[in-house]
């Protein structure tokens, strides 16, 4: 009797275990600007063999006692639901969080650069198809991905939550405390000169975008502003681009998942799988 029920509590630990998903496991490469310095992001991939067309996920700022980089989207199990709708789903951890060696640089071409070492080592492998890759970014991620995409011709497509994309105006309109704290890292970490200013400013190479994009922004924010959102999509859509915009009239700097989630997908699926 009892050898019955060990291998019954054996059979049902095993089945338990083929029940769990796989964990997804953390990746490294070597920065292309710093080789002493690694880049970390997390995949989820679909079954069958790639490539398939490619979501790349970005992060907004983390609290120094809670910088998990790109493995938050891992622990709200973002990566396994674009992979089961047949997406490779990549979240970078931009520089100075998670495991990713800084120096930060508030969207500057250090970071940039980390983002675009991932798409390539992604498209290299063979999971990804070059031309079918969209960037979604959060706040700080947000400004990274627009400025990845001004620069990359190649990506299809964008979705941009809560972020920033005139600093030269930012700096000078009247701020809330929360901005006053956005300003305050981007001085840190760049000095706050014009170049800086301007060279992280989307609206300014707005006729650079080529991608397809979605701006998300909620009217009450009180760390960005809601008009840059539409003096962007206003901007890529007369330099001959595709863009649209939503403000959230109830919602500030967070846009709750649950509410954005379905115009997000919809987008996503029309961009690439078009």
């Amino acid at each position: 009797m009892r050898s019955i029920r060990q291998i019954a509590f054996c059979v049902i630990l095993f089945l338990a275990g083929c029940s769990r998903p796989a964990l997804t496991q953390a990746e490294t490469i070597a920065h292309p600007d710093n080789s002493a310095a690694r880049v970390e992001y997390f995949v989820s991939r679909p079954g069958g063999d790639g490539p398939w067309p490619t979501v790349i996920l970005l992060h907004g700022y983390q609290p120094p006692d809670a910088r998990l980089g790109g493995k938050a989207f891992v622990d709200w199990g973002v990566l396994d639901r674009f992979a089961k709708r047949g997406y490779v789903a990549a979240s970078v951890s931009l520089p100075g969080y998670g495991g990713s060696g800084g120096p930060e640089d508030f969207a500057g071409p250090f970071t940039q650069h980390a983002v675009e070492a991932v798409i390539k080592t992604l498209v290299a492998e063979g999971y990804t198809s070059r031309d079918k890759v969209l960037i979604q970014g959060v706040s700080l991620g947000a400004v990274t991905a627009a400025l990845v995409a001004a620069h990359d011709p190649n990506v299809a497509g964008l979705v941009l939550i809560s972020g920033l994309y005139d600093f030269p105006s930012y700096f000078t309109r009247p701020l809330s405390l929360g901005a006053l704290g956005v300003k305050s890292r981007l001085v840190a970490q760049t000095g706050g000169g014009e170049d800086a200013l301007r060279s992280r400013s989307a609206l300014l190479l707005a006729p650079d975008i080529r991608a397809s994009t979605l701006i998300l922004n909620g009217a009450n924010d009180d760390r960005t502003d809601p008009e840059q959102a539409r003096r962007l999509a206003q901007a890529i859509l007369a330099n001959g681009g595709r863009a649209r915009v939503h403000i959230y009239e109830q919602f500030g700097h967070e846009i709750p998942v649950k509410v954005r989630e379905p115009e997000i997908d919809a987008f996503i699926d029309e961009t690439l799988k078009h």
